[in-house]
């Protein structure tokens, strides 16, 4: 039975840009090089020493709770960005003075698309401006492993504090540099989960967005810093988050640990996936060692012993057993053909072959053409024994047969020569 399929997740990274982060600690700060200051060198390569614009208090401190997060298995991991053009309707200095006092003042802005609508939005130091470094990911987070960075706010005329829409609920190719709506549905995502800066203001309203979008939104209070703490700021947003329906989360949170447990579950499949290959190399190399036996009831389908050392595949060679032999079975001759000869049969031959050969040269020149006799059943190896041991006794045997044999011819030319001499003897 497999896991159901986990809910796919994105991961937003709200704005962890410069010109929204206080000055890097001094301890974290690269060695600077000989015959330089420490502050100067840092000032020249990366400006860490300023305060960023629109600092957010503690902007740095969320660096590795969002590493973690990127860490884990989120389909989608995108990091947004301020990019605000030098002119923008948000800038202090896009406005004349008295009413353009940064933090205090508020400007009337209205809707590109429909222009009876309008609001008012607060007034800021130019920050983020395309170009500066204030617009860059801070360098304290693994940027590499965002699928996506979006820049937002990129139209002049309007406000864009979500990463979704501007502050009039519009999608332009002017305001961001693509639909993240569209992007994530067109991913099939379902739940998004943000951090970020500052979380009273961007964090707030793509938290805000995603949920009118129909995600399932969590916030992780960890990866978020918001420029105003206590009742009026962070606490406030909370509350208001949550009649909405958004969460507002630690890491340790059972959805967050959700997404830690689709890695484990990935490298258990992995592992699963490979033992298979690597039952088969146990297999190769335990082929050795393995003994196929016969079963009691004769039917010649083996049982597999295994691993019990070389002793049983010794003694198995000697039984003549095929060790890759994956049935089990050990071989038998095919129907009809002779049972194969044992060790010890095959040794007799060989001696007994060896036995006649030596007998052969011992016999006498004049006994050649005889044959010695014996009793019928007895086998030839144990005549060739006892010839071995009496060698002159066939002789004795042939010459007392011939000498018998002999004696009536003799008489018999005897008889013949006699008349013959008679009747010489009348002649004369």
């Amino acid at each position: 039975m497999t896991d159901p399929e986990p809910a796919r997740s994105a991961l937003l990274v709200v704005d962890t840009q410069e010109d929204f982060c206080p000055p890097v600690s001094k301890k974290l700060l690269p060695p600077s090089p000989p015959g330089h200051g420490l502050e100067g060198t840092c000032q020249r390569l990366t400006g860490f020493l300023q305060n960023g614009a629109l600092a957010v208090p503690g902007g740095r401190e969320i660096a590795p709770t969002i590493n973690h997060l990127l860490s884990l298995p989120f389909t989608l991991k995108i990091a947004t960005r301020d990019f605000h053009p030098p002119d923008h309707v948000s800038f202090d200095k896009s406005h004349p003075p008295p009413n353009n006092q940064a933090f205090s003042s508020s400007v009337t802005i209205f809707n590109p698309q429909n222009s009876a609508e309008a609001t008012s939005i607060p007034i800021w130091p130019a920050h983020c401006v395309q170009g500066t470094p204030g617009t860059e990911l801070i360098p304290e987070i693994n940027a590499s492993r965002f699928d996506r960075v979006i820049d937002k706010g990129r139209d002049k005329r309007v406000e864009m504090f979500s990463s979704f829409t501007d502050a009039f609920g519009n999608k332009s190719s002017e305001a961001a540099s693509f639909d993240l709506a569209a992007f994530l549905k067109g991913k099939g995502i379902q739940r998004v989960f943000v951090v970020g800066l500052a979380g009273d203001f961007c964090v707030r309203c793509t938290a805000i967005d995603a949920k009118k979008e129909g995600f399932e939104v969590f916030v992780i209070e960890e990866g978020v810093r918001s420029s105003e703490q206590g009742e009026k700021g962070w606490d406030a947003v909370k509350r208001e988050l949550g009649a909405l329906g958004i969460e507002v989360v630690k890491t340790d949170n059972d959805e967050v640990r959700s997404v830690a447990e689709i890695a484990r579950r990935g490298q258990r499949r992995s592992a699963s996936s490979l033992a298979p290959i690597f039952a088969n190399k146990s297999k190769a190399r335990l082929s050795t060692d393995v003994k196929n036996e016969t079963n009691k009831d004769g039917s010649g389908k083996g049982q597999m012993t295994a691993w019990k050392g070389m002793k049983i595949s010794k003694e198995y060679e000697k039984k003549g057993g095929d060790y890759e032999n994956e049935a089990g079975t050990e071989n038998k001759p095919a129907k009809g053909a002779p049972e194969p000869k044992s060790d010890e049969q095959k040794k007799d031959e060989t001696k007994n072959g060896s036995d006649q050969k030596q007998e052969g040269k011992e016999k006498p020149k004049a006994n050649s053409g005889k044959k010695a006799t014996g009793k019928k059943g007895d086998s030839k190896s144990k005549a060739a024994k006892q010839e071995k041991k009496t060698p002159t006794e066939g002789t004795r045997k042939s010459s007392r047969i011939g000498s018998k044999r002999s004696a009536p011819e003799e008489e018999k030319k005897t008889e013949e020569k006699a008349p013959a001499k008679k009747a010489k003897t009348a002649k004369k």
